[in-house]
C-alpha cells in the first residue's frame, strides 16, 4: 500500500518544482480541512479501538527523509497498513535537517495517498504567527531553492497547511498521541475527556502546552520550560491525564533521544525521535503499537529502531 522508495522519489520530484509543491500543499490542506469538517473538531482526531488494529508512529523528522524511509522499511509499514494499522506522524517535519522541503512533501503525499489511514499532527516547528520557534530556517531553505518571491508564496501556503493540521490523536481506553504533551492546565482543572480535549484551537494555552511541553522524572507537578514555551510536567500530571482520559499511554515526539526513544513516568510516556545525527543521537526510532497490547506490554517492546 505504501512503498517508501516511491514516496521519497515522488516527494523529491515535487519538491524540485515550486508550482508542483504549491499544488501539493494546497491539496493536502484541502484534504485535512475536509476531514476536519467530517469529524466536527479540526484539532482532535478521535478513533474507536474497534476501527483500528494498531498504529505506526513517527516522531520528529526534521528533514531527515532517509531515516524516515529506513524506519518505514524496517517496520514494514506497507504490510501493516494493509492489516488495519494507521500511520501517524507526530509533527516537526521542517527545520534543521537536509531535506526539509522533501519531508513536508512526503507527509503531504502520504496524507493524500492514504487518506484517513495517515494522521499528520502538528509540531511546534509547524509554526503559528503568534508562537514562533528558533531556529526556523525553513523560509531560508525555500528561498535558496526557489528565490525570494516564490519562497514567500510557498511559505504562506505552508502556514495555511500548518494551521489545518490536527493537534492530537485520541483513542479511548488506549492512548493519546501529541507532539509535546497533554494540555496540562486542562488536565489539572477539568474532569472529562470532552472538557480536556474539546475545542482545542480556541485555547492558545492548550495549544502551547500540547506543542511545546516535555515530561521530567522529577518530584514536581509542573514548572516552566527552558524552551521559553510550554511546561515541564511531572508524573502527577501523567497519572491525572491517564485517569481522566481513560487511557494507558501517552506517545509524543519533540525531544531528541540518544537511542531514538525514551520512557518516562513508569513507562506511561513514550517519546519517539525519528531523525538521527543532528543532535548526536546514534539511532532513530518509530513505534509499532498493536492496540490490543496497550496497557499490557512494556512500551519499549513497540519501538522499531534504525
Amino acid at each position: 500500500m505504501l512503498d517508501p522508495d516511491k514516496l521519497l522519489e515522488e516527494a523529491s520530484r515535487v519538491a524540485s518544482d515550486a508550482y508542483e509543491l504549491k499544488r501539493l500543499l494546497v491539496e493536502a490542506r484541502q484534504k485535512l480541512e475536509f476531514e476536519a469538517r467530517q469529524r466536527g473538531d479540526k484539532a482532535l482526531v478521535k478513533l474507536s479501538p474497534s476501527e483500528v488494529r494498531g498504529l505506526v508512529l513517527f516522531g520528529d523528522i526534521h528533514g531527515d527523509t532517509a531515516t524516515m524511509a529506513q524506519l518505514m522499511k524496517v517496520a514494514n509499514v506497507g504490510k501493516l497498513l494493509s492489516e488495519g494499522y494507521r500511520l501517524v506522524f507526530l509533527g516537526d517535519y521542517i527545520d534543521r535537517g537536509p531535506r526539509q522541503i522533501e519531508a513536508l512533501a512526503a507527509v503531504s503525499l502520504a496524507k493524500l495517498w492514504l487518506g484517513e489511514k495517515a494522521i499528520v499532527l502538528r509540531g511546534n516547528h509547524e509554526v503559528s504567527p503568534w508562537l514562533r520557534v528558533h531556529p526556523h530556517d525553513y523560509p531560508e531553505v525555500l528561498e535558496e531553492r526557489f528565490g525570494e518571491q516564490l519562497a514567500r508564496e510557498l511559505y504562506s501556503t505552508s502556514i495555511q497547511l500548518f494551521e489545518s493540521l490536527p493537534l492530537a490523536l485520541y483513542i479511548p481506553s488506549k492512548l493519546l498521541a501529541v507532539h509535546g504533551g497533554p494540555p496540562i492546565t486542562r488536565v489539572l482543572e477539568r474532569d472529562s475527556p470532552e472538557e480536556i480535549l474539546g475545542d482545542l484551537y480556541s485555547d492558545r494555552l492548550a495549544i502551547e502546552e500540547i506543542l511545546w511541553s516535555d515530561p521530567v522524572d522529577e518530584d514536581i507537578v509542573w514548572t516552566y520550560s527552558f524552551r521559553g514555551a510550554g511546561k515541564l510536567w511531572g508524573e502527577k500530571v501523567t497519572r491525572e491525564a491517564l485517569r481522566k482520559l481513560g487511557i494507558e499511554l501517552i506517545v509524543r515526539g519533540h525531544e531528541p533521544c540518544v537511542s531514538g526513544y525514551k520512557l518516562n513516568h513508569s513507562g506511561r510516556v513514550l517519546t519517539l525521535f525519528s531523525m538521527k545525527g543532528y543532535y548526536g543521537n546514534v539511532a532513530a526510532a518509530c513505534s509499532v503499537i498493536p492496540l490490543e497490547a496497550v496497557g499490557k506490554a512494556d512500551p519499549s517492546s513497540f519501538v522499531v529502531s534504525a
